[in-house]
C-alpha cells in the first residue's frame, strides 16, 4: 500500500545504534528487538507478565512477535503492561491471540503487510491511529474501554467484532469493506470511506451511531443499532442507506401539540428538546432546509426498504422543516400550516376526523340558527359532507355553506383515508 501520504518522520525515542537507518526503539545494548541477535535470549528472560513492551519502529516478524508474546505469558494469555507499537512494521501473519493490555496500547503508524487478528483480546485503551492493513484483518472479539482506529487505511476486507464504550472510525478507509459487530457501546464514524459493502450491527445491547457526517453511506446497512443521537446532516447519498431489524430513532418529548414520529437529533437540538440526551452529546448546528433534505433522504431509504409507515413519520419532518424554513415562500408556508392543522401532512387520520367533526358541527350551528330544526340542521350538515342533497329548502346562507361542507368533507374524508393508509401500508 503506498505510503506517499506519510510525512517526513523523525523518532523521539533513543533508537537502534546497530543499523545506522534503523528506528526501532533501543531494547537492550543500544540495540532493537530486531536486531538483538545473540542477545535476545538475555533480553526476552527479563520480562514478566505485566511487563511494558516498546518496539516503536521495529521491524517484526512472526516468528519474533511469538517469542515476545511469549516471554510475558501466564496461564496461557500474554500480558502486557504498556504497548508502545508505533510505527513499527508487521511482516507476515501475525496473531495477538488471547493477549491483555493492563496499560494503554498504541500502534499508531504501524504497518501491518499480512494477515492480522486481534482475537480475545483484554485492553483499557487501544489505538491504531494512521495504521496501515494491507491484507485482511480481524478485530475481536475485544474487549476494551476504546478502540480507536480513526484514520487507518485497510485494503481488504476488515472484520471488528468488540465491546467497547468507544468506538471511533473518524476518517478511516475500508477499501473493501468492513463488519462492524458491536455490544453497546458508542460509535462515530464521520468521514469514514466504506469502500464496498459494509455492515454495522449490534450484537446485544444496541450500540448507539453516533455520527455519520461527511460519509457516503449508500455501501453500508444498518442492523440492530440506536439512532437517537446520530448526526445525520453532511451524510452524502443517504437515500441509499440500508436499515434492518431494529434501528429506534429518537422521539419529540410529551406535550400538546407534538406528534410522536421518529425525528433526528438535528431537530432535537434546533428545537432545545433535552429529553435523554448523552452528558457528552455534541452536534452541529443545522437549519430547517438542511434537515428537510435530510428528512427526505431518509424517507427515500425507508419506502425503498418497503416501510412505508417510518417513511411516513421521515415525510411529516420534512413537512415540517418546509413550513420552518426561511427559504420557502411565504404563501407556501401558509398552505402547509393548513395542511398540517388539518391532517398532519396528511399523515395523521385523527386529525383528518377532528376537523370533519367539526366542519359538520358548525354547518349544523350555523343552518339552525338560520331556521331550521336542530335534528334537521344535523341531518343536513352530515348529508352535506357526503355530497348528499339537503332535501329541504334553504335560505340563501344555508345553500352557500352547504356548498361549502359539501367540497370540505370529501376532502377531509379523502386526507383521513390517506392518513390510515399511510400508516398500514406495507
Amino acid at each position: 500500500m503506498p505510503d506517499e501520504s506519510r510525512p517526513a518522520f523523525i523518532p523521539t525515542w533513543p533508537t537502534c545504534t546497530v543499523v545506522v537507518s534503523c528506528i526501532g526503539a533501543e531494547a537492550f545494548g543500544g540495540a532493537c528487538l530486531a536486531h538483538l541477535s545473540g542477545a535476545i535470549d538475555p533480553y526476552l528472560s527479563r520480562l514478566r507478565p505485566g511487563s511494558d513492551i516498546d518496539v516503536r519502529g521495529t521491524e517484526l516478524d512472526e516468528s519474533l512477535m511469538r517469542r515476545l508474546l511469549g516471554a510475558v505469558t501466564q496461564d496461557g494469555r500474554p500480558v502486557i503492561g504498556t504497548g508502545l507499537f508505533d510505527h513499527a512494521t508487521f511482516v507476515g501473519p501475525m496473531r495477538f491471540e488471547g493477549v491483555e493490555f493492563r496499560g494503554p496500547a498504541g500502534f499508531h503508524d504501524a504497518t501491518f503487510t499480512g494477515t492480522v487478528q486481534f482475537n480475545d483480546v483484554r485492553a483499557g485503551v487501544l489505538e491504531f491511529v494512521n495504521a496501515r492493513f494491507e491484507k485482511r484483518t480481524w478485530f475481536g472479539p475485544l474487549i476494551a474501554t476504546e478502540l480507536n482506529v480513526a484514520r487507518v487505511r485497510c485494503a481488504a476486507m476488515t472484520e471488528i467484532d468488540v465491546r467497547v464504550d468507544y468506538l471511533n472510525t473518524r476518517l478511516a478507509r475500508f477499501e473493501e469493506g468492513v463488519v462492524i459487530r458491536a455490544d453497546g457501546g458508542a460509535i462515530f464514524a464521520e468521514q469514514t470511506r466504506f469502500g464496498a459493502p459494509s455492515l454495522v450491527a449490534g450484537t446485544g445491547a444496541l450500540p448507539r451511531l453516533r455520527s455519520l457526517r461527511a460519509t457516503d453511506v449508500s455501501n453500508l446497512e444498518l442492523a440492530d443499532v440506536d439512532l437517537r443521537w446520530c448526526a445525520f446532516a453532511g451524510a452524502h447519498r443517504l437515500d441509499q442507506l440500508r436499515f434492518a431489524g431494529r434501528c429506534p430513532f429518537d422521539r419529540p418529548p410529551p406535550g400538546l401539540r407534538r406528534t410522536r414520529r421518529r425525528t433526528i437529533a438535528e431537530e432535537a437540538a434546533w428545537r432545545e428538546w433535552s429529553t435523554d440526551r448523552p452528558a457528552t452529546w455534541e452536534i452541529e448546528a443545522a437549519d430547517p432546509e438542511r434537515m428537510a433534505n435530510v428528512y427526505r433522504s431518509l424517507r427515500k431509504a425507508f419506502e425503498d426498504s418497503k416501510n412505508e409507515a417510518g417513511a411516513g413519520d421521515f415525510y411529516y419532518g420534512e413537512m415540517e422543516m418546509r413550513r420552518h424554513s426561511a427559504e420557502t415562500p411565504r404563501a407556501e408556508r401558509a398552505i402547509l400550516w393548513v395542511y398540517w392543522l388539518l391532517s398532519g401532512y396528511g399523515q395523521r387520520a385523527a386529525r383528518a376526523v377532528a376537523a370533519l367533526l367539526v366542519v359538520i358541527a358548525v354547518v349544523g350551528v350555523l343552518l339552525a340558527g338560520w331556521g331550521q330544526p336542530a335534528a334537521e340542521a344535523a341531518r343536513i350538515a352530515v348529508g352535506a359532507v357526503v355530497l348528499r342533497e339537503p332535501g329541504a329548502e334553504l335560505t340563501a346562507a344555508g345553500q352557500w355553506t352547504v356548498m361549502v361542507a359539501r367540497v370540505l368533507g370529501p376532502v377531509l374524508l379523502a386526507l383521513a383515508v390517506l392518513a390510515v393508509r399511510a400508516r398500514v401500508k406495507r
